[in-house]
């Protein structure tokens, strides 16, 4: 199916209203703290919501800017640029140095470490709300990758979701939009400083589940959206009640 630009833009409009309506924080004022390491997801979401919360004066945006030690382009640099363009207070986090097993990669950071970061610079901040922008793609691969290596909680994870006890909740408004469409929508709006926009390293198995995962959706449509909704009723299953969420401004359109 092919779409105009504007038929195009509200449909990933209408799909980050259904992720935020659906967590049921935003009834009332929030401080929410963004998650941005230079990747193009991230940067997405600022922009998205800074527009739809604009005249919403008791939701406060910050960011959490994880410096993972990268340089070039899709890095902190990128995620510091973004958070000045779109007038958005940050604070950056230095990844520890990694030793052993982890650190026989140093250009890909585990991703535990990222996310404990990301935690303690939204606690920092005095945020109530850590949102990340990790799309469709994302959620499918890791709940994939979860299942193949025999996790206990099967697709979903501990952090996902509504969140652990004695943390924030951490929500993912870009969890329905597809990578493909996510990236298509940073363009139009101008949002990548390089058209030359590299992707961190992968780890191998979860290369590998990507490339299989795309072969398979290809080939059978909806594949990916089939195992987020498997991850969304077994996030459901271990926690939260739905609130009942404050209409959303119309600003971004």
């Amino acid at each position: 199916m092919s779409l105009c630009r504007t038929h195009f833009e509200e449909d990933v409009h209408r799909k980050i209203r259904e992720s935020l309506r659906q967590s049921g924080l935003f009834a009332r004022g929030a401080r929410v703290a963004l998650g941005l390491d230079g990747k193009i997801g991230g940067i997405v979401l600022a922009f998205f919501l800074k527009g739809l919360f604009i005249r919403r004066r008791d939701i406060d945006l910050l960011a959490v800017i994880i410096d993972d030690g990268r340089e070039g382009n899709g890095t902190p640099a990128e995620a510091i640029d973004a958070a000045k363009m779109l007038e958005i207070s940050y604070t950056i986090r230095k990844l520890p140095s990694q030793s052993g097993a982890a650190s026989e990669n140093p250009a890909r950071p585990c991703p535990a470490m990222k996310v404990e970061q990301l935690f303690a610079g939204a606690e920092e901040l005095g945020a109530g709300i850590l949102a990340t922008g990790h799309n469709l793609d994302d959620e499918a691969v890791e709940a994939f990758v979860n299942f193949l290596r025999g996790g206990p909680n099967g697709l979903s994870r501990d952090e996902s979701g509504t969140g652990k006890q004695g943390k924030i909740p951490w929500i993912k408004p870009l969890r329905r939009v597809p990578e493909r469409e996510v990236r298509l929508y940073a363009l139009g709006h101008g949002l990548y400083r390089s058209r030359n926009h590299e992707r961190p390293p992968e780890d191998n198995m979860i290369r590998a589940a990507k490339r299989q995962l795309n072969d398979f959706d290809s080939r059978h449509p909806g594949t990916k959206y089939s195992l987020l909704r498997s991850l969304e009723k077994l996030e459901a299953c271990r926690g939260g009640a739905i609130l009942t969420a404050k209409p959303l401004s119309d600003d971004a359109k």
